[in-house]
C-alpha cells in the first residue's frame, strides 16, 4: 500500500508537470516560428550547462546520502550555491543576458531542493513543489513573453523556481556544515558530479552544436520533437525517481523494472504511430519534426532500460561505471551529429541520438553481466 501511495504521489506530480510542462512549450511553439523557439531552446541550453557546472551537489548524490542518513546535504548545497554564483559571472562576462542567469540559478536550487525531498522520501512535498513550480512556469512566462518577448520566457521559468530557493536556503537554519563526511565520500560525490557534467553535456551542448551546424530553424523543429520524447519517457522517470531511493536503501522489486520496460515498448509505438499524425494539424510551422519524431520514439527502450541499470548502480555507489559509459554516450552523440547532421539534416540528429542511447544500454548491460559472473566466481572460490 505503501508503494502504490509513495509512487503514486511521485507519478502524479510529474505527470502533471509533465503534461503542464509539455503543453506550455507547446503552446509557446504555436506562438513563434520555429527560428524564434530554436533561438530559446539555445539560450536555455547555455543556462542548463552553466546550472551542470556549479552542481557539485548533483541530485542524485544527494538523493543517495539522504536516505543513507549521511549528513552531507548541507555542504553540497553551499558548494553548488557557491558554484553557481560563479557560473552567473561568467555568464554576464559572456554574455551580459540576466535572463539567463536567473535561468541557471533557478535550475540549481531546483535540484538540490529536489534531491532533499527525494532522499528524504517526502514524495508528497516532490509532488506539491513540483507541480507549483511548473503552473508557476507557464503563468509567469507566458504573461513575460507578452510584456518583453522572449527574455520574458527565459525569466519567466527562472522566477518559477522561487519556492525552491525558499525550501533549499531553509536547510541551513541553525544547523553546522560538517566537513568530514565530505572527506570520506569525495569519491562518489566526483563521480556524480561528473556524471551530471556529461550527462547534461548530452541535453545542452547538442542544441548549441546544431544552431552553428544548421540553423536556427532546424533547432526549433529538433526541439520539439525531443519534447515529444520527454512526454513517451514520462513514467520511465517516474518509476526511476523511486527506484533510485529504495536501490540505495537495497530494496527494490524486479517486477516493477520488468514492467516499466514493456510500458516504454508501448508508449515508443504510440511515439512512432499516432504523434507524427497529430504535427501537421496543429503545429504546421514545424512539419520538419515528423522526421525525427518517430527515431527518436524509437530511444525510449534503450533509455528506460538505461535509467533502470543506473538506478542499481548509483544506489550501490558505483558511480564510475555510470560516468564511463555516459561519457562514451555523449562523446558519440556529439561526434556523430557533427557529421549525420550535415548529410541527413534533422534525420542525422535523430540517428546520432538513438545509436548513442543503444549503445549505452548495451554497455551497461555488459558490465552487469560481467559483475555478476564475477561475483558469483569469487562466491565459489
Amino acid at each position: 500500500m505503501k508503494i502504490i501511495k509513495d509512487v503514486g504521489s511521485i507519478g502524479i506530480a510529474d505527470i502533471i508537470a509533465s503534461g503542464v510542462g509539455s503543453i506550455f512549450w507547446l503552446y509557446l511553439a504555436s506562438l513563434l516560428t520555429a527560428e524564434n523557439y530554436g533561438e530559446i531552446q539555445f539560450y536555455v541550453s547555455l543556462a542548463g550547462m552553466a546550472f551542470a557546472f556549479s552542481m557539485l551537489g548533483a541530485r542524485n548524490t544527494i538523493i543517495v546520502y539522504e536516505a543513507k542518513k549521511i549528513g552531507l546535504r548541507r555542504i553540497l548545497f553551499l558548494i553548488s550555491i557557491i558554484g553557481g554564483i560563479c557560473a552567473s559571472v561568467v555568464l554576464w562576462i559572456l554574455y551580459q543576458r540576466l535572463d539567463i542567469i536567473s535561468l541557471s540559478l533557478g535550475m540549481i536550487f531546483g535540484e538540490l531542493a529536489i534531491g532533499y525531498f527525494l532522499g528524504k522520501k517526502l514524495f508528497v512535498k516532490y509532488a506539491i513543489f513540483t507541480v507549483l513550480q511548473k503552473i508557476l512556469m507557464v503563468s509567469l512566462a507566458i504573461g513575460f513573453y507578452f510584456i518583453i518577448g522572449i527574455e520574458g520566457v527565459i525569466y519567466g521559468i527562472g522566477f518559477s523556481y522561487i519556492p525552491f530557493v525558499l525550501i533549499t536556503l531553509s536547510n541551513f537554519r541553525g544547523k553546522k556544515i560538517e566537513l568530514k563526511p565530505l572527506r570520506t565520500h569525495y569519491g562518489f560525490i566526483i563521480n556524480n558530479y561528473a556524471l551530471i557534467l556529461v550527462g547534461n553535456a548530452k541535453g545542452n551542448l547538442d542544441k548549441l552544436l546544431i544552431a552553428p551546424l544548421i540553423g536556427f530553424g532546424i533547432l526549433g523543429n529538433y526541439s520539439i520533437a525531443f519534447q515529444v520524447y520527454l512526454v513517451l519517457m514520462v513514467f520511465t522517470n517516474i518509476i526511476y525517481k523511486y527506484s533510485l531511493t529504495h536501490d540505495a536503501s537495497g530494496i527494490f522489486s524486479k517486477k516493477i523494472k520488468i514492467f516499466t520496460i514493456i510500458i516504454s515498448v508501448i508508449f515508443s509505438i504510440i511515439g512512432i504511430m499516432i504523434v507524427p499524425q497529430i504535427i501537421p494539424i496543429y503545429f504546421p510551422n514545424f512539419i520538419d519534426s515528423i522526421q525525427v519524431i518517430p527515431i527518436l520514439s524509437l530511444a525510449v527502450i534503450p533509455n528506460t532500460i538505461s535509467l533502470l541499470y543506473s538506478s542499481k548502480f548509483l544506489g550501490d555507489e558505483k558511480g564510475k561505471v555510470i560516468l564511463i559509459g555516459i561519457i562514451f554516450n555523449t562523446s558519440l552523440y556529439l561526434i556523430l551529429i557533427s557529421f549525420l547532421s550535415q548529410l541527413y539534416s534533422i534525420q542525422g540528429i535523430g540517428i546520432s541520438y538513438l545509436i548513442s542511447s543503444i549503445t549505452y544500454a548495451i554497455f551497461l548491460f555488459i558490465v552487469t553481466n560481467y559483475q555478476s559472473k564475477i561475483n558469483k566466481y569469487l562466491k565459489k572460490k
